[in-house]
């Protein structure tokens, strides 16, 4: 088995569901954190959810403040894919996982 640290940087630029990372086939993935910063000028309403399952949600994230989703570690099979739902863009995140294959 490989095991690579790794990070996804991303910078949301629409709203609703928006896919920042996918679970690669014959893969199993830990992540360790997920955090989300709100640069859009105004209040935004956030979740996270790992296919169609919302596994947490932000009722509102003010302007220029940031939210950690994942406090532990949370386990995508192969083919999961995370996902941030928003109302507001552009809207940053910064996803760090152990890629197990």
């Amino acid at each position: 088995m490989a095991n690579a640290y790794k990070r996804v940087i991303s910078t949301l630029s629409s709203t609703g569901d928006t896919s920042v990372y996918t679970c690669p086939t014959a893969t199993t993935s830990l992540i360790k954190n997920v955090k989300v910063f709100n640069n859009s000028g105004g209040a935004a309403q956030i979740s996270m959810k790992v296919n169609t399952i919302e596994v947490e949600r932000e009722a509102s994230l003010a302007d220029k403040a940031t939210k950690s989703f994942v406090s532990g570690t949370d386990v995508l099979e192969a083919g999961d894919i995370l996902k941030i739902n928003t109302n507001a863009q552009p809207i940053n995140v910064y996803v760090t996982f152990l890629e197990i294959s």
